[in-house]
């Protein structure tokens, strides 16, 4: 059976790499780096991540001790000892690789399989014998593709999936420019594979003692689990689209990632309580895909409307998952959602016709904390670029207290190695840039500046230090300029 000669190539250089010094003595910290805590990573989907894993270290991720990626320090490291055929399919490797998610178009089992780059389309020919062997016409692949003489080998599949998933991926792809891809990167595919709780499976109880624990450690006294679901209870009488105290519950919240979770746990007491107890049924598989389809299509329509417009907002989800219910989808043979979600419930044994999902359209906002926390930081970075450091200092350590869970908060960071530079505190420094990049690896500030400080001795640090080098270290901007 057939199988990509290229892989030799790569295989050469996974093994290379493996006895690498240089390369090996940052694993460690590159696992912190892309999976942020490794011990969240499910023991079933263990294995393909460290594929996903592997990929990225070796391909995309700079090393600290020389500003080249493994390949990158291979092929410097090995130039003389390759012949130039040998060199030419490294450097292919390095510089066409292709990394994303895939469609199958069609199989030849046990030979090879073609494949499109999703949502722009464009087709790879692939030599491969196991995944040709599994995968289906209309799966979705996440791997990485090699470019070797007329076809394309596999690193390895990082995750698969089947046609029950099939549907989410066409229905997000179907709006998609194909000249606007966007960009599906190793970390993007991490998010698909990381456990999420779905709460309404969860059922009532478990989501009131989360949401009553949440509210405990957030500190908030004067809002509990009980006036929680009273006020819900009470919305629902008076028929209302949304919880009146859902901004100043998501308000309390110490950090984006609880006010999410928050958000999720309100959402699904919302939907539990529509109905009456015994006469809620668990959804089927079906219902929960094309439930994940709704949200998205909502999000969509609410894009761009001003988040004070309360009331619009509910209109226009209400109207959206109206449309949505009613409208005959390609993906479904022809058939609307509510047609197919009533035939899976009737085949469960579900008696219920009606649609009794109302979607929550609130943005998720921090309130007065996080106005704060950014007012901190744009104080701190005045005082680096005024070359005050302790004032600096001071500041963005409140800041990132307050707004540590926000998407940009690495910048914060990356301002606090600049402060503990300027103050001659070489470890304290190295500490904050581990620590940003850790929350975005693509940083390569942060990661410039850990390879000039480990480049030094701490004496060598210190007669920098006195010398005045450091004071005009970059300072991170708001919108990540230096």
């Amino acid at each position: 059976m057939p199988k990509s000669k290229g892989l030799k190539f790569w295989n050469k250089f996974e093994r290379w790499a493996s006895h690498e010094g240089i390369v090996q003595a940052e694993v460690a910290q590159g696992m912190e780096e892309f999976f942020v805590d490794p011990n969240r990573v499910p023991h079933e989907t263990r294995q393909q991540l460290r594929q996903l894993f592997t990929d990225w270290f070796l391909l995309d991720r700079k090393l600290i001790r020389a500003p080249l990626t493994p390949m990158g320090l291979y092929l410097k490291a090995q130039e003389r000892r390759l012949g130039a055929e040998e060199l030419a399919i490294y450097r292919r490797f390095s510089d066409k690789n292709q990394f994303g998610l895939f469609r199958v178009d069609e199989t030849r089992p046990g030979e090879s399989m073609d494949i499109s780059l999703m949502p722009e389309g464009r087709r790879f020919h692939v030599v491969e014998m196991a995944g040709s062997q599994s995968a289906k016409k209309g799966d979705y692949l996440i791997v990485r593709l090699l470019p070797f003489e007329d076809h394309w080998a596999m690193t390895g599949v990082t995750g698969a999936f089947p046609s029950e998933h099939s549907y989410s991926l066409d229905r997000a792809f179907s709006g998609k420019k194909k000249d606007d891809p966007g960009k599906f990167g190793p970390r993007d595919a991490l998010g698909l594979f990381m456990p999420k709780i779905d709460w309404m499976r969860e059922g009532l109880p478990r989501v009131k003692a989360r949401l009553a624990m949440l509210l405990q450690r957030w500190g908030v006294s004067d809002i509990t689990a009980t006036s929680v679901g009273a006020d819900i209870e009470a919305a629902h009488k008076r028929k209302a689209l949304e919880l009146p105290s859902l901004k100043d519950i998501l308000g309390r919240a110490p950090s984006l990632a609880e006010a999410q979770e928050m958000t999720a746990l309100l959402t699904a007491w919302w939907n539990l309580t529509l109905l009456e107890p015994e006469k809620h049924f668990p959804r089927g598989p079906k219902e929960t895909t094309l439930l994940a389809d709704l949200r998205r299509v909502v999000t969509e329509k609410l894009r761009g409307l001003p988040e004070e417009d309360a009331d619009a907002a509910a209109e226009l989800s209400r109207e959206a998952t109206k449309e949505w219910l009613d409208a005959p989808q390609k993906e479904l043979e022809g058939k609307t959602p509510m047609e197919v979600i009533r035939a899976e419930r009737k085949s469960l044994g579900n008696p219920r016709e009606e649609f009794g999902v109302s979607l929550l359209p609130t943005s998720i906002r921090l309130g007065k904390q996080a106005a704060e926390g950014q007012r901190l930081a744009n104080e701190g970075r005045d005082h680096l670029m005024s070359r005050k450091p302790r004032e600096a200092l001071e500041c963005l350590e409140k800041a990132y207290r307050l707004i540590k869970d926000y998407p940009e908060s690495f910048r914060i960071l990356g301002n606090m190695a600049t402060a503990n530079v300027m103050l001659g505190r070489r470890d304290q420094a190295m500490e904050m840039l581990r620590a940003a990049l850790k929350a975005n690896p693509d940083y390569d500030l942060a990661r410039n500046n850990l390879r000039l400080l480990e480049g030094m001795s701490p004496a060598e640090f210190d007669l920098r230090h006195r010398e005045g080098f450091f004071e005009k270290m970059n300072v991170v901007r708001e919108n990540g300029g230096a």
